[in-house]
C-alpha cells in the first residue's frame, strides 16, 4: 500500500510523510523541489519505500495525475496537502500570484480529487485526504483568496463524500489550525496570531481520521471557530479574525 502526498518537501506534508512511513506505507512525494525530495528521501528511506516525483502542479495536473495512476496501482491513500497563501490587501497582489494560488489549491486539488476518485472507484477501495483549514469557516480580511480556496476545498470534499456514500471510497477535508510551519513565511503572514500547533500533531490526527469521510476539525481552536462561525454575525467575525491577520 503506497500513499501519494503533494507538497511534501516540508511542514506538514513532510510529518505526514513521517507518521504514514511510520505505520508501514510506501511513499509517492510530490513537490516541486527535486533536491528537497532527494535530500528527503536520502533521509528517510531505509528500504527503498519511496518513490518522488519532482514537479510543478500548476501546470499540466490532469497529465500528472493520469501518469500516476498508470504508473502506480498501490496507491491506497491521496492527500492533498500542496497550497499556497497571499496575505495582505489583494488589490495590491500580483495576479499572476493569485491565479497561481487558484491553480494550485483548487484547480490541482480538484483534477487530483476526480482522477483518483475514478481510478479508486475502479478498485472499489481508496481513500482521498484533502487539507482544507479553520478558514475555510468564514471569509477572508486581508487572505481574501486562500480562505475563499479553503471553503471550497471543504465544500467539494463533502459533496463528493456524500456521491460516493455507498462505495468503499473515502474523501474527507480536514479542517486545520495555524501551525509551525513555513507557511506563513511563504505567504507574507506577518500577524500578531498566537504560536501555531506542531505540525507532527497534526500530521498523526489526520492518520487516524484517513478512513473518515466528509469533513473533520481538527483541534479545540477549530471546533471553537466552527461554533462562532455560527453564532456571530459574519461580517463582524471575518473583520476581528482579518485584523489579526493583517
Amino acid at each position: 500500500m503506497r500513499a501519494l502526498i503533494t507538497g511534501a518537501s516540508y511542514g506538514l506534508g513532510l510529518d505526514l510523510a513521517k507518521v504514514f512511513l511510520n505505520h508501514g506505507y510506501k511513499l509517492l512525494l510530490i513537490a516541486r523541489s527535486k533536491d528537497r525530495l532527494l535530500s528527503i528521501k536520502k533521509e528517510l528511506d531505509k528500504d527503498d519505500s519511496i518513490d518522488i516525483f519532482p514537479c510543478d502542479l500548476t501546470i499540466n495536473p490532469k497529465e500528472i495525475a493520469e501518469e500516476l495512476t498508470k504508473k502506480y496501482d498501490d496507491i491506497e491513500v491521496v492527500i492533498n496537502n500542496a497550497g499556497i497563501g497571499l496575505s495582505g490587501d489583494i488589490l495590491s497582489h500580483n495576479i499572476e500570484d493569485e491565479a497561481r494560488l487558484i491553480d494550485l489549491n483548487i484547480k490541482a486539488l480538484t483534477i487530483f480529487t476526480i482522477t483518483f476518485g475514478n481510478h479508486f472507484k475502479k478498485k472499489d477501495k481508496g481513500s482521498i485526504l484533502n487539507i482544507s483549514s479553520v478558514g475555510s469557516m468564514m471569509p477572508g480580511k486581508y487572505m481574501a483568496s486562500y480562505y475563499a480556496s479553503k471553503s471550497y476545498v471543504s465544500s467539494l470534499s463533502y459533496s463528493i463524500s456524500l456521491e460516493l456514500k455507498k462505495t468503499n471510497i473515502n474523501i474527507i477535508a480536514f479542517n486545520l489550525p495555524r501551525m509551525n510551519t513555513e507557511f506563513d513565511l511563504h505567504s507574507n503572514r506577518s500577524g500578531n496570531l498566537k504560536k501555531g500547533v506542531s505540525p507532527i500533531k497534526i500530521a498523526n490526527k489526520i492518520y487516524k481520521y484517513r478512513y473518515k469521510r466528509g469533513i473533520k476539525n481538527i483541534g479545540t481552536s477549530v471546533k471553537l471557530t466552527n461554533l462562532l462561525s455560527h453564532i456571530l454575525p459574519k461580517g463582524l467575525f471575518a473583520h476581528f479574525i482579518g485584523d489579526k491577520l493583517r
